[in-house]
């Protein structure tokens, strides 16, 4: 199973089998303490963020796939 770091400041670890089970538990978290990115007031657009965030997960399949 995948694991994957807060893109955004590496504080939480978790696992998920995909991108969207990804996202759902890394929710509580950016509620928490990244809510600029939930409510769009990011620097960077939310399609910026979500592009690097899929790459991050699919760097996570590929990393569990070579082990």
């Amino acid at each position: 199973m995948p694991r994957m770091v807060c893109i955004d400041c590496g504080a939480v670890e978790y696992e998920a089998d995909t991108l969207h089970a990804m996202l759902v538990k890394m929710m509580p978290h950016y509620l928490a303490h990244h809510h600029d990115v939930i409510a769009g007031e990011a620097p960077q657009p939310r399609e910026t963020w979500m592009a690097r965030f899929t790459a991050a997960y699919r760097e996570a399949e590929a990393e569990e796939a070579r082990v």
